[in-house]
């Protein structure tokens, strides 16, 4: 028997049944927590053995016997789900949870073990010993030699009943958000690449700056934003518009390192740009119990400010190399691209900005009517009604293998969760943590920050944030900061580890496809971000960035950084109406700093020194005299 076969057929079943049973839910909602979660977690974590396997040996019989485990571990990981599914009642009973039965012990240690393994398998090894050492502290809780961090110990018999037969362990809220919110974007996400929507914003995008100075790098930034917001990947954003836009970059005379460094600071920005963002977004409004339309809208300032620093840069590139945009032969129309194309994929996103918006429905019903008009409108255009006909199978499947990554990541936040929890920590940690910082906030910032950034390099940004909500952002609230602006903060840095060297695993996309080094390309990403990574420091410090507090405190914050951000774009590219020497360089780099920060007196000194800046600006009164010139000759 071909046991390959078997297990390509294996993940074509279970991932076309696990979005469909996703679908059913997201339209009834028949089940309760427990019981979906546990499904939800038997497709993905079954997945996650069989679409990610461990390296085959080349020996035909050493190949066989891997493939007999996977699926031995598949068995295992179906047999623990669909005991709690089908018993989850009688288990959830005071008395069983107080004396597990035999078999919910064997059970539930064989499914945290098979969740650690499968978190190895997915995402690596960071994780999983995170949660082993939290594990293992919960246990050990007695031998601890500091008296701040000892407890009188957890028995194995409690953490194995909490891990598998309550929400304190494996089915956490945490991984509540992946089986009801996280499944049915990725859909959409999955939906929208099929049906040749990445392509249409990357052409909608380059009709729109396609032709001004270096036309292609600002093509890659808002069509980054655009695809990458629906993908909520950074390396999948990476690969899917850089194909096209760096050889476009790299061609119209951009160095290869800052080509690779455009696209890789573009599609990170996805993971925090709305209406969609990524699976962190999702876990956050769970976590502080507020609609995700709530988040969407603190993250737009950050978002906008993230971008702008970007295109700034691009721009002065463009006019200190002297850059031109595309030929217009190369250019599509708009107004040809919106009449043809336009009026299938702009719709569904306009509706999930309504619906979650204005009616304010859940976010997984109004993806999902997103989906449903989704297809509906490629069903009166004949090549993607083809497409769905011919792909709707690969759709589904494509969709359930993309949601591994948030399945495992979610359901092994639930054991870190479950050693904080049964041991106490949880409500130590965040005295533990300001101890450490001597009650200092920028001191803690610095410290969160620092972890988030090193976290990050080896974890997903959902994986990443799942961890530091839990860990982290408790302590940057209890210091009196907003709790949205704790949490965006932990966000923000998380997912900025992806441009973040010396892992930068955007950079590392990013490399093949301008024939790079990676670490060139992540040092001058990095540079390139180092405005936002201010910008990002300030969401706990300064409210407003996120949308908390009087309209006119926040217009005045925001034009105030967006000040700060070019003045710091300056400085870093050094180049603004003719080349900055090193002194100037350094002036512009302070004056951003000062503006951005939020006491008053600094912004005040960061204003003067800007007026001081742009009066000395040689090339800038040139350029103003000669447009008078002009005007006057007209």
């Amino acid at each position: 028997m071909d046991l390959k076969k078997v297990a390509d057929k294996l993940i074509t079943i279970l991932g076309a049944a696990m979005c469909i049973f996703q679908l059913y839910t997201a339209f009834y909602m028949p089940f309760p927590g427990m019981q979906q979660r546990s499904i939800h977690l038997a497709f993905g974590l079954s997945l996650a053995f069989l679409v990610y396997p461990k390296k085959r040996s080349d020996n035909p019989k050493l190949r066989q016997l891997s493939y007999v485990a996977d699926l031995l571990l598949v068995v295992l990981t179906l047999v623990s789900c669909f005991h709690l599914a089908f018993n989850w009642l009688e288990m959830n009973e005071p008395m069983r949870l107080i004396k597990p039965t035999q078999s919910d012990l064997i059970l539930g240690t064989i499914l945290i073990l098979l969740v650690l393994l499968g978190t190895v398998r997915v995402i690596g090894w960071a994780m999983p010993i995170i949660g082993l050492v939290f594990l293992a502290y919960a246990y050990f809780g007695a031998q601890m030699p500091f008296a701040i961090i000892r407890h009188a110990g957890v028995s194995l018999e409690k953490l194995v009943s909490m891990g598998y037969m309550t929400t304190e362990g494996v089915f956490s809220n945490i991984l509540g958000v992946s089986t009801t919110e996280v499944f049915i974007f990725l859909l959409f996400g999955q939906l929208l690449e099929s049906l040749g929507g990445s392509e249409f914003f990357l052409d909608w995008a380059n009709s729109g700056c396609g032709r001004f100075r270096g036309g292609p790098a600002k093509v890659a930034i808002f069509g980054s934003a655009l695809f990458g917001s629906i993908s909520g990947s950074a390396v999948a954003n990476v690969v899917g518009t850089g194909t096209v836009t760096i050889p476009l970059m790299k061609r119209v005379g951009y160095k290869a390192r800052f080509a690779g460094a455009v696209e890789s600071v573009a599609s990170t920005g996805g993971l925090i740009m709305p209406p969609v963002m990524g699976a962190a977004a999702f876990i956050m409004a769970d976590t502080l119990g507020i609609s995700y339309w709530e988040v969407c809208k603190a993250a737009v300032i950050p978002a906008i400010l993230y971008y702008l620093a970007l295109y700034v840069s691009v721009d002065l590139k463009a006019l200190q190399w002297n850059l031109r945009g595309l030929e217009e032969s190369e250019i599509p129309q708009g107004r040809k691209l919106l009449k043809e194309k336009g009026w299938i994929y702009i719709p569904p996103l306009v509706v999930l900005i309504f619906f979650l918006g204005v009616f304010q429905y859940p976010a997984y019903k109004s993806c999902l009517y997103c989906c449903i008009l989704l297809v509906i409108l490629a069903m009166f255009k004949k090549d993607l009604r083809a497409v769905l006909k011919r792909d709707w199978l690969s759709i589904l499947v494509k969709t359930s293998k993309g949601s591994v990554t948030v399945v495992m990541a979610c359901a092994c936040a639930g054991t870190i969760l479950l050693g904080l929890q049964s041991s106490g920590l949880i409500l130590k940690l965040s005295n533990i943590l300001i101890e450490l910082s001597h009650g200092n906030l920028a001191l803690l910032l610095i410290f969160v920050m620092i972890g988030s950034l090193i976290m990050g390099m080896g974890l997903p940004a959902s994986a990443c944030y799942a961890i530091l909500c839990i860990l982290a952002a408790p302590a940057i609230v209890n210091m009196g900061v907003p709790a949205l602006a704790a949490h965006l903060f932990v966000l923000y840095f998380g997912s900025m580890s992806a441009i973040t060297p010396p892992v930068a695993l955007a950079a590392f996309a990013a490399a093949p496809l301008a024939n790079e080094s990676a670490v060139k390309i992540g040092l001058t990403a990095f540079n390139l971000a180092i405005p936002s990574f201010l910008v990002a420091f300030c969401l706990a410090i300064q409210p407003e960035l996120v949308m908390l507090g009087s309209p006119l405190g926040i217009v005045t914050v925001f034009i105030i950084c967006v000040a700060g951000v070019i003045c710091l774009a300056v400085g870093l590219q050094g180049y603004f109406f003719g080349n900055q020497n090193i002194i100037r360089r350094v002036l512009w780099i302070a004056a951003g700093i000062l503006l951005i920060l939020p006491q008053v007196p600094l912004t005040i000194a960061g204003i003067i020194l800007t007026v001081l800046l742009l009066a000395t600006e040689k090339g800038l009164w040139k350029y103003l005299k000669g447009r008078s010139n002009k005007a006057a000759a007209a």
